[in-house]
């Protein structure tokens, strides 16, 4: 489950302050269990979503999801959308699809399941900025020690209506198992006494190749109000070090952009820029951020979070570490062949017991064999060299390019 980003904040700005402090044992002394609300709706025709949760205790840093609240937007226009709850992702989703239109007011209601009633400011749609240009750039930095694919975002608004953006991404890479195995092994008929087992090979088709996707975390935004023009050129989304390995054979991302409203802009802004503040929560201190959601049943009650709409265009691109002009970069972990063999099975020469090696590496690390020779050589290779879909997916996205 996704962990609620503005919970993250409040946790991890926390542990900052902490952090500049000699180690002692972390022990709530004033604890206030706050509720944080999380919702963007844009103007895409999809299943919308509300993330709530709940602060937690230092020492028990446990995600705190909200489950059983009655979820609701009301529209200006009479319309009125209500959310369920999705166990799987602990979001609260939209029971139809639908899309946050111009000249529209939006509100967000929440009633607990303790009967606290939680209710948004009205919002409306920003206008929509066709997103530019979204392009890959090698960047070498000694002062920022980088070197390098950054990817930019060049962005115009002839209208002049549009001054607050943030971005997201999501970016999705090919995988190619650098040692494929064409077997899957168990091992069968083990003799403790003796030390002798089989190693029963079954065919399979090599799963060589597979696609990952990840999603972006944390806030980046910009405006253009300091500006002469209305314009974003060059706007860093996303770096990528040369030896990253997302960067192996054929790299995707997909850019999206928000156009904001001033105040979603101004809230998200001194969110970000909270890690010099003792607590995001502490009573009179900058740290606590006024959000657009109060309480309704009691309204001195504080509440973390922003409910927005906003309107959303997206790009996405491909290349190739060669288009960057970078080398290969190694692989996600270091992939060490081992060749071990069966009928070593002593410990006279110094040498392992071979043959114990290989009935431990396959069944309680998951190697997996490569081949096997006449003479009993067997040649094994972690799972993650072998077996790409033991940490991603070989279901090829509908959107890819190769």
């Amino acid at each position: 489950m996704r962990i609620p980003f503005l919970y993250f904040i409040f946790f991890s700005l926390t542990l900052l302050q902490l952090s500049c402090t000699e180690p002692y044992e972390i022990e709530t002394v004033d604890f206030e269990s706050v509720l944080v609300v999380e919702s963007t709706i844009t103007d895409e025709l999809k299943p919308q979503i509300v993330k709530l949760s709940k602060t937690s205790r230092l020492e028990d840093p446990e995600i705190l999801t909200v489950n059983n609240a009655t979820v609701n937007v009301s529209a200006s226009d009479g319309n009125a959308y209500n959310f369920y709850w999705d166990s799987e992702t602990g979001n609260y989703i939209s029971e139809q699809a639908f899309s946050a239109v111009p000249n529209v007011s939006y509100t967000l209601k929440i009633v607990t399941a303790e009967g606290k009633h939680y209710i948004s400011t009205a919002v409306t749609l920003p206008p929509e900025v066709e997103i530019g240009e979204v392009y890959a750039e090698r960047i070498v930095d000694g002062t920022e020690n980088k070197d390098g694919v950054q990817v930019l975002v060049n962005t115009e608004d002839p209208t002049g209506n549009a001054k607050y953006f943030r971005y997201e991404y999501e970016e999705t890479y090919k995988i190619v198992a650098p040692y494929p195995s064409p077997y899957t092994a168990q091992i069968i008929n083990f003799n403790p006494n003796s030390g002798t087992y089989d190693v029963e090979l079954t065919p399979r088709e090599p799963e060589i190749i597979c696609y990952s996707t990840e999603n972006s975390t944390g806030i980046n935004q910009t405006a253009t109000t300091e500006f002469n023009e209305n314009r974003i050129v060059r706007f860093p989304v996303k770096y990528l070090s040369k030896l990253d390995a997302k960067l192996q054979t054929r790299y995707s991302i997909l850019v999206k952009q928000y156009v904001q409203s001033v105040e979603a802009y101004t809230f998200y802004k001194i969110v970000k820029e909270l890690g010099s503040v003792e607590s995001l929560l502490s009573q009179g201190q900058p740290g606590y951020v006024t959000g657009n959601m109060v309480s309704e049943t009691k309204p001195d009650e504080k509440v973390i979070g922003f409910f927005e709409a906003s309107s959303m265009t997206s790009k996405r691109i491909y290349f190739n570490y060669e288009d960057i002009g970078l080398e290969k970069p190694p692989y996600f972990i270091e992939c060490e062949v081992l060749a071990l063999d069966y009928w070593d099975d002593t410990t006279l020469d110094n040498d392992p017991n071979e043959r114990d090696a290989i009935r431990q590496y396959i069944e309680y690390f998951d190697y997996q064999v490569l081949t096997v020779s006449t003479t009993g050589i067997y040649r094994i290779v972690q799972q993650e060299c072998a077996v790409c879909t033991s940490f991603s997916s070989n279901v090829r996205p509908t959107f890819w390019e190769d």
